[in-house]
Protein backbone atom coordinates (compact mmCIF):
# COMPACT_ATOMS: atom_id res chain seq x y z
CA UNK A 1 0.00 0.00 0.00
CA UNK A 2 1.44 3.62 -0.82
CA UNK A 3 0.05 6.48 1.79
CA UNK A 4 0.21 10.22 0.48
CA UNK A 5 -0.04 12.92 3.00
CA UNK A 6 1.22 16.93 2.38
CA UNK A 7 4.77 17.03 4.47
CA UNK A 8 3.56 20.66 4.78
CA UNK A 9 0.32 20.81 6.04
CA UNK A 10 1.42 17.87 8.79
CA UNK A 11 4.65 20.19 9.48
CA UNK A 12 1.91 22.98 10.09
CA UNK A 13 -0.40 21.07 11.95
CA UNK A 14 2.55 20.66 14.64
CA UNK A 15 3.88 23.90 14.89
CA UNK A 16 0.00 25.11 15.41
CA UNK A 17 -0.09 22.23 18.31
CA UNK A 18 2.55 23.43 19.76
CA UNK A 19 1.91 26.91 19.88
CA UNK A 20 -1.07 26.33 21.61
CA UNK A 21 0.63 23.66 23.77
CA UNK A 22 2.96 26.75 25.04
CA UNK A 23 -0.08 29.10 25.36
CA UNK A 24 -1.83 27.20 27.62
CA UNK A 25 1.30 26.51 29.84
CA UNK A 26 2.16 30.43 29.59
CA UNK A 27 -0.98 31.13 31.08
CA UNK A 28 -1.20 28.87 33.65
CA UNK A 29 2.18 30.02 35.08
CA UNK A 30 1.77 33.62 34.99
CA UNK A 31 -2.13 33.72 35.73
CA UNK A 32 -2.90 30.61 37.20
CA UNK A 33 -3.94 26.84 36.43
CA UNK A 34 -7.88 28.30 36.74
CA UNK A 35 -7.12 30.56 33.93
CA UNK A 36 -4.99 28.17 31.94
CA UNK A 37 -7.95 25.51 32.45
CA UNK A 38 -10.68 28.19 31.27
CA UNK A 39 -8.71 28.70 27.89
CA UNK A 40 -7.84 24.72 27.58
CA UNK A 41 -11.23 23.58 25.98
CA UNK A 42 -10.55 26.69 23.02
CA UNK A 43 -7.34 25.60 22.57
CA UNK A 44 -8.13 21.54 22.29
CA UNK A 45 -10.73 22.86 19.83
CA UNK A 46 -8.26 25.23 17.76
CA UNK A 47 -5.80 21.74 17.88
CA UNK A 48 -9.25 19.32 16.89
CA UNK A 49 -9.64 21.64 14.20
CA UNK A 50 -5.91 21.78 12.78
CA UNK A 51 -5.67 18.29 13.23
CA UNK A 52 -8.57 17.34 11.30
CA UNK A 53 -7.76 19.98 8.37
CA UNK A 54 -4.03 19.23 8.32
CA UNK A 55 -2.86 16.17 9.92
CA UNK A 56 -5.09 13.22 9.33
CA UNK A 57 -6.10 13.86 5.11
CA UNK A 58 -4.19 11.06 3.19
CA UNK A 59 -4.59 9.16 0.00
CA UNK A 60 -3.80 5.25 0.34
CA UNK A 61 -3.67 2.84 -3.24
CA UNK A 62 -3.89 -0.26 -2.70
CA UNK A 63 -4.64 -3.78 -4.92
CA UNK A 64 -8.22 -2.46 -4.62
CA UNK A 65 -8.26 0.69 -5.35
CA UNK A 66 -8.07 4.74 -4.03
CA UNK A 67 -9.40 5.44 -0.80
CA UNK A 68 -9.04 9.54 -0.38
CA UNK A 69 -9.59 9.89 3.89
CA UNK A 70 -10.67 13.59 3.76
CA UNK A 71 -12.16 16.10 6.69
CA UNK A 72 -14.90 14.38 7.88
CA UNK A 73 -15.29 11.49 5.08
CA UNK A 74 -13.57 8.95 3.53
CA UNK A 75 -14.13 7.77 -0.36
CA UNK A 76 -12.91 4.60 -1.41
CA UNK A 77 -12.69 4.28 -4.77
CA UNK A 78 -12.50 1.23 -6.66
CA UNK A 79 -10.07 0.76 -9.85
CA UNK A 80 -13.22 0.04 -12.34
CA UNK A 81 -14.96 3.00 -11.19
CA UNK A 82 -12.01 5.68 -12.20
CA UNK A 83 -12.48 7.20 -15.70
CA UNK A 84 -10.26 10.01 -15.29
CA UNK A 85 -7.50 11.19 -13.15
CA UNK A 86 -6.65 15.19 -12.97
CA UNK A 87 -4.79 17.43 -10.58
CA UNK A 88 -5.15 20.91 -11.49
CA UNK A 89 -6.14 22.30 -7.89
CA UNK A 90 -5.37 18.62 -5.67
CA UNK A 91 -5.84 15.24 -7.13
CA UNK A 92 -9.40 14.48 -7.94
CA UNK A 93 -10.32 10.92 -9.67
CA UNK A 94 -13.59 11.12 -11.68
CA UNK A 95 -16.13 8.37 -11.90
CA UNK A 96 -19.30 7.94 -13.95
CA UNK A 97 -21.08 9.72 -11.41
CA UNK A 98 -19.05 12.54 -9.66
CA UNK A 99 -15.70 13.53 -8.96
CA UNK A 100 -14.02 13.13 -5.63
CA UNK A 101 -11.25 15.40 -4.51
CA UNK A 102 -8.38 14.56 -1.96
CA UNK A 103 -7.73 17.35 0.63
CA UNK A 104 -4.20 15.24 1.28
CA UNK A 105 -2.86 16.06 -1.94
CA UNK A 106 -3.33 19.09 -2.71
CA UNK A 107 -1.57 20.86 -6.33
CA UNK A 108 1.05 22.99 -5.81
CA UNK A 109 1.12 27.09 -6.69
CA UNK A 110 1.61 28.45 -10.10
CA UNK A 111 5.32 29.43 -9.11
CA UNK A 112 6.39 25.76 -8.58
CA UNK A 113 6.76 25.31 -12.28
CA UNK A 114 9.46 27.87 -12.25
CA UNK A 115 11.73 25.71 -10.04
CA UNK A 116 10.85 22.35 -11.52
CA UNK A 117 13.59 20.15 -13.39
CA UNK A 118 13.25 18.40 -16.50
CA UNK A 119 13.53 15.13 -14.64
CA UNK A 120 10.13 16.11 -12.06
CA UNK A 121 7.98 15.50 -15.55
CA UNK A 122 9.78 12.71 -17.43
CA UNK A 123 8.91 9.29 -17.11
CA UNK A 124 5.59 9.78 -15.84
CA UNK A 125 2.29 7.40 -16.82
CA UNK A 126 0.96 8.15 -20.35
CA UNK A 127 -2.24 9.46 -19.37
CA UNK A 128 -0.11 12.48 -17.50
CA UNK A 129 0.74 14.57 -20.50
CA UNK A 130 -1.80 16.82 -22.01
CA UNK A 131 -0.85 18.07 -25.44
CA UNK A 132 3.08 16.74 -24.34
CA UNK A 133 3.31 19.17 -21.58
CA UNK A 134 2.64 18.02 -17.45
CA UNK A 135 0.81 20.52 -15.32
CA UNK A 136 2.50 21.59 -12.31
CA UNK A 137 0.34 19.65 -9.82
CA UNK A 138 1.47 16.86 -11.99
CA UNK A 139 5.45 16.80 -11.07
CA UNK A 140 6.42 14.02 -9.11
CA UNK A 141 7.74 16.43 -6.13
CA UNK A 142 4.19 17.62 -5.56
CA UNK A 143 1.45 16.03 -3.27
CA UNK A 144 -0.77 15.52 -5.94
CA UNK A 145 1.55 14.28 -8.63
CA UNK A 146 3.45 11.94 -6.70
CA UNK A 147 0.14 10.30 -5.76
CA UNK A 148 -1.26 10.96 -9.14
CA UNK A 149 1.81 8.85 -10.88
CA UNK A 150 1.72 5.82 -8.63
CA UNK A 151 -2.57 5.95 -9.34
CA UNK A 152 -1.92 6.40 -12.80
CA UNK A 153 0.65 3.31 -13.62
CA UNK A 154 -1.55 1.57 -11.81
CA UNK A 155 -4.63 2.19 -13.55
CA UNK A 156 -2.89 2.07 -16.36
CA UNK A 157 -1.54 -1.68 -16.03
CA UNK A 158 -4.82 -2.36 -15.04
CA UNK A 159 -6.77 -0.67 -18.30
CA UNK A 160 -4.51 -1.76 -20.72
CA UNK A 161 -3.98 -5.39 -19.67
CA UNK A 162 -6.20 -8.13 -21.63
CA UNK A 163 -7.08 -10.02 -18.39
CA UNK A 164 -8.47 -7.41 -16.27
CA UNK A 165 -11.61 -5.14 -16.95
CA UNK A 166 -11.89 -2.06 -15.40
CA UNK A 167 -14.59 -0.07 -17.39
CA UNK A 168 -17.83 0.40 -15.63
CA UNK A 169 -19.07 0.10 -12.32
CA UNK A 170 -19.77 2.46 -9.61
CA UNK A 171 -17.26 1.23 -7.16
CA UNK A 172 -17.45 3.76 -4.77
CA UNK A 173 -18.04 3.37 -0.85
CA UNK A 174 -17.94 6.94 1.18
CA UNK A 175 -17.98 6.66 5.07
CA UNK A 176 -18.49 9.48 7.23
CA UNK A 177 -15.81 10.49 10.44
CA UNK A 178 -18.42 10.28 12.94
CA UNK A 179 -16.23 10.01 15.93
CA UNK A 180 -14.54 13.15 14.65
CA UNK A 181 -17.19 14.93 14.23
CA UNK A 182 -18.66 14.00 17.75
CA UNK A 183 -15.10 15.47 19.05
CA UNK A 184 -15.15 18.38 17.18
CA UNK A 185 -19.20 18.75 18.36
CA UNK A 186 -18.46 18.40 21.47
CA UNK A 187 -15.01 20.87 21.78
CA UNK A 188 -17.35 23.63 20.44
CA UNK A 189 -19.66 23.32 22.99
CA UNK A 190 -17.40 23.26 26.18
CA UNK A 191 -15.22 25.78 24.76
CA UNK A 192 -18.78 27.73 24.21
CA UNK A 193 -19.72 27.02 27.89
CA UNK A 194 -16.52 28.03 29.08
CA UNK A 195 -16.43 31.45 27.17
Amino acid sequence: MHVFRSTFARGLAVVLAVILTMAVGFTAVNSGVGNALGVLPASLLMVAVTATVFWFPRVEVDDGGVRIVNLVRTHYVSWQAIQRIDTRYALTLFTEARKYNAWGAPAPGRHSAFFATKDQGAYLPESTYVAGTVRPGDLISSDSGAAAAVIRRQWEQLRDSPSASIAGGSGVATSWHVGKILILISLVVLTALTG
